[in-house]
């Protein structure tokens, strides 16, 4: 599936800086799942959404289409939800407000959908910005236009749930 968003697409900024910075520290973080224990890992992974939400609140500039492909990395991203689903065991799982609405006792929210959704977002943003100051603006639209009609909604999710896994730690 593939779909295109209108962004906001900006070059080379100290708010696009700041943003790769704090995308980094987020990816690194969930490179390295396996060197915690379930809930110290969530705790800092909810630590880590709040810069991120605030980094990519930043990065405005002028209107441009970004695309945004599910397909791009799948077999790899496949691999990471199924890696988080399994380290995080019982506590991957919750309700959504579609679960509550069925009424079949089936939830269907996932920690790890929301991590792994997250965390490929930003590295495919990170690898243009890899490349140099010449593709700082590719960085930033895929960063931006992942988030308005993808890698957002599971952030504020993610947000959402750890609130009150966290709080229970």
């Amino acid at each position: 599936m593939k779909w295109s968003a209108t962004s906001r697409v900006a070059s080379s900024t100290p708010a696009a800086a700041e943003f790769a910075k704090v995308a980094e520290k987020f990816c690194r973080l969930v490179d390295g799942f396996s060197h915690y224990e379930p809930l110290d890992w969530l705790a800092l992974i909810s630590r880590a959404l709040i810069p991120l939400e605030m980094a990519v609140r930043e990065l405005t500039g002028t209107a441009g289409i970004g695309e945004y492909s599910m397909l791009a990395d799948i077999e790899q991203r496949h691999h990471m939800f199924v890696e988080l689903k399994t380290f995080l065991g019982p506590m991957d799982d919750y309700w959504t407000d579609a679960d509550l609405e069925v009424g079949d006792g089936v939830m269907t929210g996932s920690l790890a959908d929301n991590i792994t959704e997250i965390y490929f977002a930003l590295k495919r943003g990170l690898a243009f910005w890899h490349k140099g100051p010449g593709e700082a603006g590719a960085a930033v639209s895929e960063w931006l236009s992942g988030f308005d009609v993808n890698w957002g909604y599971h952030l504020a999710n993610l947000r959402s749930q750890l609130k009150h896994k966290v709080t229970l730690h």
